[in-house]
């Protein structure tokens, strides 16, 4: 079965996108994760790009004719895992930053590469958050509760 329409239903209308949004690439085979960090997102204003692993990931990238300027994915998926999506999308998109998350004990992968971002699952909301403002080095703002 070809998932060529909905991977396309899955590529945001350029001609709606603001001048300074962010956009996102999330690739996680568990649906719950890739929706809560989808949602999460959306509703701070990022424009996201749903992956179900890192095939159909690298395979959005691909047809997204835009830049993307963050890839969020879990480390252990099928078809392509998110380390060697990784990888691909540095190499075919130099630039691009980079977070990884797993729930798999990840400490062997980490310390052997130290530069790259990690995110121990599970999280809370304001820590993807958080690490997502810190990569795209958006300024902290001070929270006002009004």
């Amino acid at each position: 079965m070809e998932t060529q329409e909905n991977s396309e239903a899955n590529l945001p209308d350029l001609g709606s996108l603001g001048a300074h949004q962010s956009i996102i690439l999330v690739a996680d085979d568990e649906v719950m994760i890739r929706n809560l960090v989808t949602i999460l997102l959306q509703a701070r204003g990022y424009v996201v790009l749903s992956a179900a692993d890192g095939q159909e990931g690298l395979e959005l990238s691909r047809k997204y004719p835009g830049t993307i300027d963050l890839v969020i994915t879990d480390a252990e998926m099928p078809r392509l895992n998110g380390m060697n999506l990784c990888a691909h999308l540095l190499e075919e998109r130099p630039g691009i930053k980079v977070l990884v998350m797993s729930g798999a004990d990840m400490s062997e992968i980490v310390r052997q590469n130290a530069n790259l971002p990690f995110l121990p699952k599970p999280f809370d909301g304001e820590a993807l958050l958080a690490r997502v403002r810190l990569l795209l080095g958006v300024p902290v703002q001070s929270p006002k509760h009004e």
